[in-house]
């Protein structure tokens, strides 16, 4: 199973494995799923039937401290009850400007180390799987504040790099003739390909929030199979596969889809049908 903790004398030993088809919601998806029976009953039913993973940061479950109405906590804890331990909890890292595999190989995301060991320690209070995850966004909503400076350190520092960069013509013009395949890392390739219309575009807005998306979107599209974001970077995700594939390389990355044409049903499907899904990708 993807997560899961052992004891081992005095101690408990934490493992994850990230097992196809690996799944990515941003934090609007959670509550789009979260929000319905059915769909909550869906996805984690498709999850567990082909022994998937969702791959979950703390990223996600922090923004839920954006929100006012703790029943948002309340109802993505459900989800998340259903779905463990079909998880894989990671922390989001600096962009490599090296890749293990080059283009071809999907990097690996970072365990969470510290979340875990402490998770762990919970499991020996607790011996239950699904009790050592039991509070996880209502304890975010708790500490609201402390979350939401924690986001903006996270967000601002991006935003203010896009806005300072885009300003030099050289910038603009080099980011303007990158192309995939072009010697840049794999993780490089798809920062760069996603956050072209916030360099390209002097009036393009960026916001605390488009930051944070841009952290969600690298992230998915590199690790995962299948995503599920919003619709402006579900435009960006079919963007960058439409250059791939201009470019002649391989490059697998993430079938993204979004709340648009029905998107909601269609991600659904994909995990449902894999690994058969994965040659529409």
């Amino acid at each position: 199973m993807p997560i899961s903790f052992a004891f081992d004398g005095d101690d408990v030993i934490w493992t994850q494995q990230f097992i196809s088809s690996t799944v990515y919601l941003d934090t609007y998806a959670i509550r789009e799923i979260s929000e319905s029976t059915e769909l909550t009953t869906r996805f984690a039913e498709a999850i567990k039937r082909k022994n998937g993973t969702w791959l979950l940061a703390p990223l996600s479950m922090g923004e839920f401290a954006l929100f006012e109405d703790s029943r948002h906590c309340a109802l993505a804890e459900t989800l998340l009850a259903k779905v463990v331990p079909h998880i894989y909890l990671f922390e989001t890292k600096p962009l490599s400007e090296e890749g293990d595999g080059g283009l071809s190989k999907r990097s690996l995301p970072r365990p969470a180390t510290r979340n875990l060991d402490w998770f762990s320690r919970r499991f020996c209070q607790v011996s239950s799987l699904p009790n050592v995850f039991q509070g996880m966004f209502q304890l975010v909503h708790e500490r609201r504040e402390e979350m939401v400076e924690s986001l903006d350190g996270a967000a601002l520092p991006i935003k203010a790099t896009f806005e300072r960069c885009r300003q030099f013509e050289s910038y603009r013009a080099n980011a303007k003739a990158a192309r995939p395949g072009d010697g840049r890392s794999r993780q490089y390739v798809i920062a760069g390909e996603l956050s072209r219309d916030f360099v390209l575009d002097l009036n393009a807005t960026i916001t605390r929030n488009e930051a944070l998306d841009f952290m969600h979107a690298v992230d998915a599209v590199d690790y995962c199979d299948l995503v599920l974001l919003d619709k402006a970077w579900e435009r960006r995700v079919n963007g960058l596969r439409k250059r791939i594939a201009e470019a002649g390389i391989d490059m697998p990355i993430a079938r993204c889809f979004s709340k648009r044409n029905n998107g909601i049903e269609g991600f659904l499907d994909a995990i449902e049908r894999w690994p058969e899904a994965s040659v529409s990708a």
